[in-house]
């Protein structure tokens, strides 16, 4: 113990007379690691958010998507394509155990006082807030009674409301939204992202207030239907298309003027999206190792060719090959160490920014500290062992004689 003691600070020792060298050398590894550690939260992260997101919006969902009309059958370009019979239809499908049509408008200003914020308008029935598992976080949601008599109510996201209404307060207040005033009579509970759309910038009115009112027509572009198992999805989208095709009296030879989708596959779709980013950082990662892994190699043996005289002195009073390797090689171990604590300690620092600026989810576990640092000390130990040979393998007398 004592002797690998000694071995340690002659090491530390031998870095510290070339300490910007062996900083500018471990800079690969640092890199490497905290590219390790920073990927791979990230990508835990990503994980997490999606199985969030799908316990959020509910699960065994298939959104239908209508297309404005181009290809000159009974309905107008203009029209949008679910109607309230195609509703009706999907309502008698088997497996499906709710069906709400909703009417959206991506993009509308809406105001309260001198506040504005430009958001996503969401007509609906009660039917969407059981799809899509939606609860109000103060207030209430929209009602049976609120859709029957069109009443002017509204229900605000959390970041629509923090736009419109800095200081709170919102339930029981009024907005303009056009020249319209309506009511706020909930505020909706934190939904976060789908793919990349932020589910807390919407507001929720009764859907005759945007088919009949605001659009007029009674007819809808989107259509969220749940079924009874996840099993059920994918057979039931099959159905889907096959019912909308007749409803539409789509001839064989034209497009679906429709889409339809298991609402899980569009988070998992961003979901592969960060796995490909997953992959690339791990490659960068593994070259910036590699990189390291050479750069240490190099300044061992540059430190072999230095020490000659040192090594042959130390043999010539009993030091053993063995002593000699171990001894260069603890060095190649320490600066490799070295790097992995700082790049450990930049990859947290690198996933709190990424964290805080682009507001990902980030989950740093203990384990992948772990193996970033142990893929650090096996560098160290891979590229430290050939200039270690070298130096066990060379002459006492030839090393005394170097000049």
């Amino acid at each position: 113990m004592a002797m690998l003691a000694e071995q340690w600070r002659i090491a530390l020792s031998s870095l510290r007379a070339n300490w910007f060298r062996a900083a500018l050398t471990a800079l690969g590894v640092v890199i490497g690691v905290a590219s390790l550690v920073a990927v791979t939260a990230i990508s835990a992260g990503a994980h997490q958010e999606v199985a969030d997101s799908i316990r959020r919006l509910g699960g065994n969902v298939i959104k239908v998507d209508g297309e404005f009309i181009t290809i000159g059958t009974q309905q107008s370009a203009t029209d949008r394509t679910i109607t309230p019979e195609d509703v009706a239809a999907i309502e008698k499908m088997d497996n499906v155990t709710a069906v709400a049509p909703h009417q959206d408008v991506e993009t509308i200003s809406v105001a309260a006082g001198r506040n504005q914020a430009n958001t996503w308008l969401v007509g609906m029935t009660p039917v969407y807030a059981d799809v899509q598992n939606q609860q109000a976080q103060e207030g209430r949601l929209i009602s049976a009674s609120d859709v029957a008599f069109g009443r002017s109510v509204v229900v605000l996201g959390l970041d629509t409301e923090a736009r419109l209404f800095p200081n709170g307060g919102a339930v029981g207040k009024t907005i303009r939204l056009g020249s319209q005033e309506f009511e706020v009579i909930g505020i909706q509970n934190r939904r976060g992202k789908l793919a990349d759309e932020n589910l807390d910038n919407r507001v929720f009115v009764p859907l005759p207030l945007v088919t009949r009112v605001i659009l007029g027509g009674t007819n809808v572009v989107h259509v969220d239907l749940r079924v009874a198992s996840e099993a059920d999805i994918e057979p039931t989208i099959d159905d889907l298309t096959t019912l909308l095709r007749e409803q539409h009296k789509l001839p064989d030879t034209y497009p679906d003027d429709f889409s339809a989708e298991d609402q899980a596959s569009i988070v998992k779709e961003a979901q592969r999206a960060t796995g490909t980013f997953r992959v690339l950082t791990f490659a960068l990662g593994g070259i910036a190792l590699l990189v390291g892994g050479i750069g240490i190699m190099n300044m061992m043996l540059v430190s072999v060719h230095e020490r000659i005289r040192e090594i042959g002195i130390r043999k010539s009073v009993g030091a053993t090959p063995w002593r000699v390797q171990v001894q260069f090689l603890l060095e190649a171990v320490v600066l490799s160490t070295l790097g992995g604590i700082a790049g450990v300690l930049a990859g947290i620092g690198a996933v709190e920014l990424v964290g805080s600026i682009a507001g990902w989810q980030t989950l740093i576990g203990v384990p992948s500290l772990v193996i970033a640092f142990a893929v650090a000390i096996c560098v160290g130990l891979f590229f430290g062992y050939f200039p270690a040979r070298r130096a066990a393998r060379l002459d006492p007398i030839t090393a005394l004689r170097y000049e």
